[in-house]
This record gives structure tokens, C-alpha cells and sequence, in this order.
């Protein structure tokens, strides 16, 4: 049927109880379809008139039937809306129920539209009276005609509630509930078994607070009751409720004329979410900011940020602090040349440093790529300015004091121009070394030569001790001279990096020293060296060093056995993989505790005296440097008594660069 739901307006008249053997011949010689429902709502006994109207069959009508069943049988046959049928039904019971009966008009199957009244007596039997309704309402009394019109009203408003979003719900003067619609009951879960119409506003309240429906907000519940309360029957502003299934309703009440109260129930939980969503992003976005004015006035350089019109933005304190600008007039808002007026003013530039400072500052309105300025200010600081300019126009400035920095340029120059005059004086010195010291020092050697050959014999015998230990004294100081020679020119004389191969380069040092490893009965042993980028000549003299060092320093008695290896291994350095190659030279000789492996690399350092060992402490001295010129290290292992091992590292390919 259309409608369950409106109420009847008019009061019930009293009416006393049905005796059901006297109403059959009455009910069936009339021409309205009358049925007779008993407390439970069940049919007693209906007539044909009313089977035939209703389009009900005698297995529909049968005695025993509910009303609700046949209602459902009515209108299934004219909608297939199951959920708005079983509302419907609803509705029309709780009417009954709560005003005593209403009126309809019902379009059935059979296409004759009805006019419907139902009527609780006061036993709580239920009468059914069906008339076929006419357009000029000739079948209706007068009073029914008025009913039907005021039921269409209430069937429309009926209609408009149902279609609202919100809740609706309307209490008379005495807080009892006299209307509703679906979406009331459905924001109102924890209550939906228990609305209906006649119940009071605080019945319904004090159930759901005892189910603890509701988030109380730290009050306790008796509290909670009582200020509920107090807002519905006073209504004021809207007020927010969260319940305890995570939602949040919002209720708008106000009174009516006649002392009721209407109420609007409106679900805002997903804009209670928005809310919350929002004010979590702003204290994120305000945490941030924090963070990031923090991190704004510890950077050791001043930042500012300009807008394409060189309106400043934003700057932190190490900016003023560099130039001395107060807070107050330096602020967001000020222009670039409001920033040079007043920096002009407390006296950083002169009038016409400013205007050299200006004109060379870029213009931001051509500034696509990133410019640095140095600007000189009145006190001799340096403040390097570095401008990048932003995707959205403006720029963004950084401030670096470079005074220090400069300063320590210039001293560096003056530094390398010292160090160029005395590379020129090693250079000078290498060459007086390598020619005018040898000149004279032949002619010692001559002289002693021939001092001793010619008058040896006329010499007395300290005589003959004293040309002896000149000729031993000029041979360590050609000795020396030569060794140093070869350590200053591991710079002077350096030759370009090429491939060299280790085994050939190895192979011409054993030719070399093939008759001290005759006479020491010495084995060298090496076989499978890579082949590297390196200095040809120095690395020669590294492996001629190592391995004559290995020889000079043998335990007596002791063939000296010298191993010669290599090894390729890879290292991923920043994103790329390098290769170098670790050369082992290792001996069996006396070796040498390692407290002093340092040492030995240092030049002129000896752990052993000339008597015990020949040499000048120069060898390995050079060795280290030919190693750090091929950018690479050295390293050694000794254990006194068993031998000692040199480990070099050397890049298998040396990065091109331009060597002075």
C-alpha cells in the first residue's frame, strides 16, 4: 500500500466490542469490503466484499492471517521494492499503534483505486473498512473526504521527510516522540529497536546511555544524561556528539509554537575527519616551520629569498647579523633598494660601492641560471653573493663572509710563489749537485788515487790510513750526492704515465744487480705481474730499491731469497670501480721490529749503522715518494729475525690530470 505512516487526526469514539456471529450478516449485506482483526492483529473473519475490493483469494483472507502478511500481499503486487515495502509496513503499525487509527487510498492489482480506514478499538482489535473510491468522493462521507485530504497532506510530507538526508524527529509539548523518518532511526543504531511514536525524548536517552552508545567527554554518565537533557529541552546553538562507533552527529534542535520540539540529525563524520585531517596537516605544516626557521638561523651563510619584483620574502639572522641590519627594518615586504638605502646608511658602502653593488647584481627578471658577486664593504669584509634563480620567478640569495677565505688565498699565492722560487733553488741545487760538486770531488778522487799508487810507498803508515779514509769518504759522498739526485728528481725529471709491464720492468732490475745476486747466491723469484699505468724509469728504480734492500739486509749465513707478486682488486668508490694493484716484496733477511716501520721512509733514518750496513737512508725514502707521485701506498711488515715484507698499492689506470 502507499502509505502506512500517516497519523490519524481525528480522536477514536468509543466503541464497544464486536460479537462476531451478529456482525457476519450485517458485514456481508453491505457494499463496503469490512475485515475484523483480533489484539494480535490476526484476521477474525472478513467478507466477500472486502476479498474481492482487496483482489485477496480465500487462502489470502483466511482466518488466522496477520495484517501485516496481507498488507505485504497488496502491495508486493504492485512493487518489487522489498526494503521501502517492509518500511511501509512498519510505519502503519507503529500509526496504529501509537494514534488509534488512519486513512489511505490504495491503487491495488485489480486497478480500482480504494479508499482505506483502519481503526483500533479499545480491546486493541483492529477494523478494516475498503470503499471504492470515486473522484467526486459520492461513496465517501463527508468526513471521510476530509480525512482523505488531510491524509494525502500528510502522505506528501510523509514523502518530503523520507527524502531528506538528515534525521528527522519531532516531539509534542510533553517530549514524546509523534514523527520520524528512516534516516533518524539509522543515525540512532544503538536505539532503532526501541523508537516509536509515543515514546519520550529521556526513555530513549537513558537507554542508549546505558548501552554507552555515546563517547561521554570525561563526564560521567549520570552527568552526561543531565546536560543532554538540559540541551534538548533548552535548545541552543548545534552541538557535536561523538558516538561510540567512531561517529559524529550533528543535532539542530529548536521549539515549536504549540511547545514541541523538531530535531535535525545530520552525519558529519567524514567532515569531523576533513577537520582533523586539517588541523594534523597545519600542525605538521607548523612543526615544519619551525624546524625549517630553525634550521633558517643556524646556517653558518645568510639566506634571503626575493620575488621577481625584488621584494624580499624571507631572510634568517646570519643575513642581518652580516651586515648589521636591524629586524625591524629589514622584514619581508622591503625592496632591494630599501635594503641598500638603509645598508648605505649605517655605513656598510659607500654611495658608490652601493651603486657598483647594484648594478652588478643580476636582473632577476633575465636570471635563468646561477651567478655569484663578491661585494667589498667599507670595513675590508668580503661577502660572497650567490644568486639562484626559482622556477616561479625571484631568486633565492646566499650570504658567505669569504674575508678569511680570501686572506688565505692571497697568503696561499704568496706561499706557492715561495715555493716556486724554491723549487727553482732544488732545481739549481740538483744541477750544482749533478756538475759542479761531482767536478771537485773527481779531483779528490784523482788526486787520492794517484797519492796512493805513486807514493804509497814513501807514505808513512798513518799517512797511508789518512788517503784510505779520504777515498772511503769521497766514494759515500758521490754515493749521497747521486742518492739525492735521484730523490729530488722524482719531481724534477718525471716522465709521462704509460702502460709498462712489471715482468719486464722486474726482469731489467735482475740484470742489473745479477752480480750481487751472484755473489750473495741470492733467488728472485716473481712470475704473472699485471701490467700498469706508471712512470717507466721510476718504476724501475721502486723495484730495484726494494729488491737490492732485500738483498743488502740477508741473516749471515743465510741464502737470501727475494718474492716478487701482484695482485688486480677492484674498489667501488662514489658510484664507480677502480682497480689497483698491491705488489708485495717480501725477503727472509734480518727484517726489523715494526714500532719503527715509519721510519725507515723518512729520509736519511737508518736502524742500522754504516759499519753494519752501507748506504745513505736515502733509497727507501725515494721509494715513498715515487709511490705517492703514482698516487699510491706504501706499507711495511717486518718481524726481526725472519724477513720483512713492502707492500705497495698502485692504480692499475692513473687519472689524467696535468703535472707540473
Amino acid at each position: 500500500m502507499n502509505d502506512f505512516t500517516a497519523p490519524f487526526s481525528g480522536e477514536s469514539p468509543e466503541a464497544p466490542a464486536f460479537d462476531l456471529s451478529a456482525l457476519k450478516g450485517l458485514m456481508e449485506g453491505t457494499d463496503a469490503g469490512l475485515a475484523l482483526f483480533d489484539a494480535d492483529r490476526r484476521l477474525v473473519f472478513c467478507n466477500a466484499r472486502y476479498r474481492d475490493l482487496c483482489g485477496y483469494s480465500l487462502s489470502d483472507a483466511r482466518p488466522g492471517v496477520a495484517l501485516e502478511d496481507l498488507a505485504r500481499i497488496s502491495i508486493e503486487r504492485v512493487s518489487d521494492d522489498h526494503d521501502r515495502t517492509e518500511a511501509t509496513i512498519r510505519r502503519g503499525l507503529e500509526r496504529l499503534s501509537a494514534v488509534g487509527g488512519y486513512s489511505f487510498r490504495f491503487m491495488p492489482s485489480t486497478g480500482v483505486a480504494l479508499y482505506v480506514h483502519r481503526r483500533m478499538l479499545d480491546n486493541r482489535q483492529v477494523v478494516e473498512t475498503v470503499r471504492v473510491a470515486t473522484s467526486q468522493g459520492a461513496e465517501c462521507p463527508e468526513t471521510s473526504q476530509l480525512e482523505m485530504m488531510a491524509n494525502a497532506a500528510r502522505t506528501r510530507m510523509s514523502h518530503a521527510l523520507e527524502s531528506m538526508a538528515d534525521g528527522f524527529a519531532l516531539f509534542d509539548a510533553e517530549d514524546r516522540l509523534i514523527a520520524y523518518n528512516n534516516r533518524y532511526v539509522e543515525l540512532n543504531p544503538h536505539i532503532a529497536d526501541i523508537i516509536a511514536p509515543g515514546r519520550k525524548f529521556r526513555d530513549m536517552l537513558e537507554i542508549g546511555v546505558g548501552r554507552r552508545s555515546f563517547c561521554f567527554g570525561g563526564m560521567a554518565p549520570d552527568e552526561f544524561l543531565r546536560w543532554r537533557i538540559e540541551e534538548h529541552l533548552n535548545p541552543k546553538a548545534p552541538h557535536d556528539q561523538l558516538m561510540a562507533d567512531g561517529r559524529w552527529v550533528r543535532s539542530h534542535e529548536r521549539r515549536t509554537e504549540d511547545g514541541g520540539i523538531v530535531g535535525i540529525r545530520t552525519d558529519i563524520t567524514e567532515l569531523k575527519n576533513r577537520e582533523l585531517e586539517i588541523l594534523r596537516v597545519s600542525d605538521e605544516l607548523r612543526s615544519r616551520n619551525i624546524h625549517f626557521e630553525a634550521a633558517l638561523d643556524n646556517m653558518v651563510q645568510g639566506l634571503c629569498m626575493f620575488a621577481s619584483d625584488q621584494t624580499l620574502l624571507v631572510c634568517n639572522r646570519r643575513y642581518l647579523d652580516i651586515y648589521g641590519f636591524s629586524a625591524d627594518v629589514v622584514k619581508p615586504g622591503i625592496r632591494l633598494n630599501e635594503i641598500m638605502e638603509h645598508s648605505i646608511s649605517i655605513g656598510n658602502y659607500t654611495d658608490a660601492d652601493a651603486q657598483r653593488a647594484l648594478s652588478a647584481r643580476p636582473d632577476q627578471a633575465r636570471l635563468k641560471t646561477q651567478s655569484t658577486l663578491n661585494q667589498h664593504l667599507a670595513d675590508g669584509r668580503v661577502i660572497s653573493v650567490t644568486h639562484q634563480p626559482m622556477t616561479t620567478g625571484g631568486s633565492i640569495a646566499t650570504y658567505q663572509d669569504i674575508t678569511d677565505i680570501k686572506r688565505s688565498q692571497e697568503r696561499l699565492e704568496r706561499y706557492m710563489r715561495q715555493l716556486e722560487v724554491s723549487n727553482r733553488e732544488l732545481q739549481d741545487f740538483a744541477y750544482v749537485a749533478s756538475h759542479d760538486l761531482q767536478e771537485p770531488l773527481r779531483k779528490i778522487e784523482t788526486f787520492g788515487d794517484r797519492l796512493k799508487t805513486k807514493y804509497s810507498d814513501d807514505l808513512p803508515e798513518d799517512g797511508r790510513k789518512y788517503v784510505e779514509r779520504m777515498q772511503s769518504a769521497t766514494s759515500r759522498m758521490r754515493l749521497l750526492i747521486n742518492d739525492l739526485l735521484s730523490y729530488s728528481r722524482v719531481t724534477t725529471n718525471a716522465k709521462p704515465f704509460c702502460r709498462i709491464d712489471l715482468n719486464e720492468c722486474l726482469e731489467g732490475v735482475v740484470g742489473d744487480l745479477q752480480i750481487r745476486i751472484e755473489e750473495t747466491g741470492a733467488e728472485v723469484h716473481f712470475e704473472n705481474l699485471p701490467v700498469i699505468e706508471a712512470d717507466r724509469t721510476q718504476m724501475r728504480q721502486l723495484l730495484q730499491n726494494l729488491v737490492s734492500n732485500a738483498l743488502k739486509f740477508q741473516k749471515p749465513g743465510v741464502k737470501p731469497v727475494v718474492t716478487v707478486s701482484a695482485e688486480i682488486i677492484s674498489d667501488a668508490i662514489s658510484g664507480t670501480v677502480s682497480e689497483n694493484c698491491i705488489l708485495w716484496v717480501a725477503d727472509n733477511g734480518i727484517g726489523f721490529d715494526n714500532k719503527y716501520k715509519h721510519q725507515i721512509f723518512t729520509i736519511f733514518q737508518r736502524l742500522h749503522g754504516r759499519g753494519e750496513y752501507e748506504g745513505t737512508g736515502i733509497g727507501l725514502a725515494t721509494v715513498r715518494k715515487i709511490v705517492e707521485r703514482h698516487n699510491g701506498l706504501i706499507d711495511a711488515d717486518g718481524v726481526e729475525g725472519e724477513g720483512a715484507t713492502f707492500i705497495v698499492t698502485l692504480p692499475v689506470k692513473q687519472k689524467q690530470q696535468a703535472e707540473d
